[in-house]
């Protein structure tokens, strides 16, 4: 049995890498946990409680943050999407590599 990669699934894989799309969520999904902590201390700040429980309970229960949370939430899928694309496509060319390299010990290629 040949297995065989076709050279539009390398192309792919290579223009996968090549993207900046994967950077973009990366640097949007860093900078949403950033603004989490940002909320939380907002809000911890806003609430006139006495002890920390107190105002850590009222920060996360608040609006702001939970809001904070569903877009962080939607950054994250979006970072992930692109990371798992760039993974599969490393492991497309990981195994290219490998069927090439196997190829040429076997002297099909020169």
């Amino acid at each position: 049995m040949t297995i065989e990669i076709p050279d539009s699934h390398v192309q792919r894989a290579f223009d996968v890498l090549r993207s900046g799309e994967h950077a973009q969520a990366r640097a949007a999904y860093e900078f949403s946990e950033k603004q989490l902590k940002v909320v939380l201390a907002k809000e911890e700040l806003a609430c006139d409680a006495k002890t920390v429980g107190e105002r850590q309970a009222y920060a996360l229960a608040s609006e702001a943050y939970e809001k904070a949370m569903a877009d962080h939430r939607l950054v994250a899928e979006s970072y992930y999407h692109w990371k798992d694309r760039r993974d599969a496509a490393s492991a497309i060319l990981d195994a290219w590599r490998t069927l090439r390299s196997d190829e040429r010990a076997l002297g099909k290629v020169g």
